[in-house]
């Protein structure tokens, strides 16, 4: 027995020790890319070549089974060539192993699927034949582009990838006469800049760029990552080129003119129509998400995008601006992109979306997006970011730096009868970003929806919209609720009322403890809840707060609930002021939502005295 006993340990002690060793084994990283090179060279005529090459040493299974075991490259056959230099693949043993024919594969990309207006864009697909753990993948390839399909050599490479870069080298090559202008953000790398008969090159080399992290929430700019941008164009170039094509003559057919014709008769105001024609374009036009660089930063007229039912973002901007003109409203496309990242001198076209700008007669002006219909204006959403109006007479550009701080303010007065079923009444306050005015313009019932917790719908007896603005609305409402509260072991529960457009909107579950990256959140809020709460006879509190105060460069807490006789008292706020978390704050915005989101201050819980 002693032997079975000795035997079973020393076997549980070698799966130990079997385990230890594979975990210390266990690579840090999937892969490594040894060296990446691109190279771009505009050649005296306008024509382009781009060069790539990688050299990616497979760590993991997962690294060739899931994530490196092709290579995908989009290019436009119509104005580029493909020509593949070298792929082939070097074993653990020194066995080389070149990709065979079958390796190289054109589909449509994904992106292009149902566009039939982009259906000759190709994606070509090359397999890595021969991958095995610690192999190493090279490939080479060289894409030409005709002249005159790009209005100038512009890039925006973010340097970090799936897996650590050991070493990237980007070389950029303008012919004698031409000039270029570059920025590199969150890396210290300046280019080695080479003049020559022929023109000039600009040899920039990154080292030791970690990988892309995995954690949610991070900065969907990418305005935090190592970047380098450049173009041969500044801005006022790169607004000439886009404006300068025949799309911008926002000419309507006939059916267009029907059907804002009967939209119009539809809607009693310019601020309704607009909407309409707004719902009209991001609802039955299609979206089609093709870059701008796969159609040489060029794009089809109004008419075309209408009757093909479909359109790039940029496109559909500009059919919407085509419809709400021909309905004698005046508007304009405009380009968006982070200001962290605008420069005047840089026009690179590659990182920019669009959006609509649209001023109603005797109303406040309008930013609306082309592929989603939304319930306030975007011009909330804006901060940080710089807009520039495509407009070849009035190319406005303007920052936008307002801190909007989307308020929610909400009081309630709330008796419970001796049956735990409550009635009262209900104020909320919502401002700016909060406030979903499109939406309470086209229904007012839609109010029922702005509150949860412990509110549904169902509770809602009445309500009375007493203002309806663009900044700021107020609604009242009658309260009755139609179940008693939860019981649990003569413990009762009720969920504290709160506004669904703030800090719930945010979706932001359980938070890590550490962070690597800066966290970003939707929108700032500004949250403040006050209820008084009557209670039956003897009914007692089991969860009180005491005051509980917390406050940071970034936004402030304040949480407390107690008990008076028969009425509880809750006061709640919440304040987050900045849309970037930096790392060094996270902690103290950890602790703050964690707070926030206790289900301790989210709800009351109340208990009968028990009779002796």
């Amino acid at each position: 027995m002693k032997t079975l006993i000795k035997m079973k340990y020393f076997i549980i002690s070698l799966i130990c020790i079997a385990i230890g060793f594979n975990l210390t084994a266990q690579p840090a990283s999937d892969a490594v890319f040894e060296k990446i090179i691109k190279e771009y060279t505009l050649n005296d005529d306008g024509s382009v070549d781009f060069h790539y090459y990688k050299k990616l040493k497979l760590l993991t299974h997962y690294s060739f089974n899931r994530l490196y075991g092709e290579t995908f490259i989009v290019y436009n056959p119509l104005h580029q060539s493909l020509k593949i230099n070298k792929a082939v693949v070097t074993q653990k043993d020194g066995k080389i192993v070149s990709s065979p024919v079958n390796a190289f594969n054109e589909v449509l990309p994904s992106f292009a699927a149902d566009a039939s207006a982009f259906n000759h864009l190709r994606e070509m697909v090359v397999t890595h034949a021969g991958v095995e753990l610690d192999a190493v993948i090279e490939l080479d390839y060289s894409i030409h582009t005709d002249k005159d399909y790009f209005p100038g050599l512009m890039g925006d490479e973010i340097l970090t990838a799936g897996s650590l870069v050991n070493e990237e080298i980007i070389n950029i090559k303008i012919p004698k006469g031409k000039t270029i202008s570059y920025k590199v953000f969150n890396i210290r790398t300046a280019p080695e800049v080479n003049e020559s008969a022929s023109g000039t090159e600009y040899h920039f080399v990154f080292r030791g760029i970690k990988e892309n992290s995995h954690e949610t929430n991070q900065p969907q700019s990418n305005d935090h990552l190592p970047r380098l941008i450049f173009s041969t164009l500044n801005w006022n170039e790169a607004q000439q080129i886009l404006t300068g094509q025949p799309a911008f003559n926002y000419k309507a057919d006939e059916s267009m003119e029907a059907a804002v014709k009967k939209i119009k008769i539809e809607s009693h105001d310019d601020r309704s129509l607009i909407l309409k024609l707004q719902n009209l374009v991001t609802n039955e036009i299609n979206t089609y998400p093709v870059p701008l660089e796969f159609t040489g930063f060029s794009f089809r007229p109004p008419v075309e995008v209408w009757k093909s039912n479909g359109g790039t973002p940029l496109e559909k901007s500009i059919l919407l601006v085509a419809l709400i003109r021909t309905a004698k409203i005046n508007a304009e496309p405009i380009a968006v992109m982070p200001s962290a990242l605008f420069d005047e001198n840089i026009g690179s076209l590659i990182s920019v979306d669009f959006l609509v700008q649209a001023n109603p007669r005797e109303l406040e002006q309008m930013i609306l997006s082309p592929v989603e219909s939304g319930s306030q204006n975007l011009i909330y959403s804006l901060n940080g970011k710089t807009t520039m109006v495509l407009n070849p007479e009035k190319p406005a550009r303007t920052s936008v730096n307002e801190k909007f701080e989307n308020m929610a303010i909400m009081s309630a007065d709330l008796k419970f009868d001796d049956s735990l079923k409550f009635k009262g009444t209900a104020e909320l306050a919502i401002y700016e970003r909060a406030n979903p005015f499109y939406k309470l313009k086209n229904d007012s019932t839609s109010v029922k929806q702005f509150i949860g917790g412990g509110l549904s719908t169902g509770d809602i007896k009445s309500f009375k919209l007493i203002n309806a603005a663009q900044t700021r609305s107020n609604i009242n409402y009658e309260i009755e609720g139609k179940k008693p509260l939860r019981n649990q072991a003569n413990y009762y529960f009720f969920d504290l009322p709160l506004c669904k457009n703030g800090s719930d909107s945010w979706h932001i579950g359980s938070l890590s403890s550490e962070r690597v990256t800066s966290f970003e959140i939707p929108f700032p809020v500004n949250e403040q809840y006050s209820f008084t709460i009557d209670l039956p006879h003897e009914m007692q509190l089991v969860n009180p707060i005491e005051l509980t105060e917390m406050k940071t460069d970034f936004g402030e807490l304040i949480l407390f609930m107690s008990q008076e006789g028969k009425k509880i008292t809750v006061k709640k706020m919440l304040k987050v002021s900045v849309t970037n978390i930096p790392v060094s704050e996270y902690k103290a915005f950890k602790q703050m939502m964690d707070l926030w989101n206790d289900r301790k201050v989210r709800e009351v819980i109340i208990k009968k005295p028990v009779v002796q």
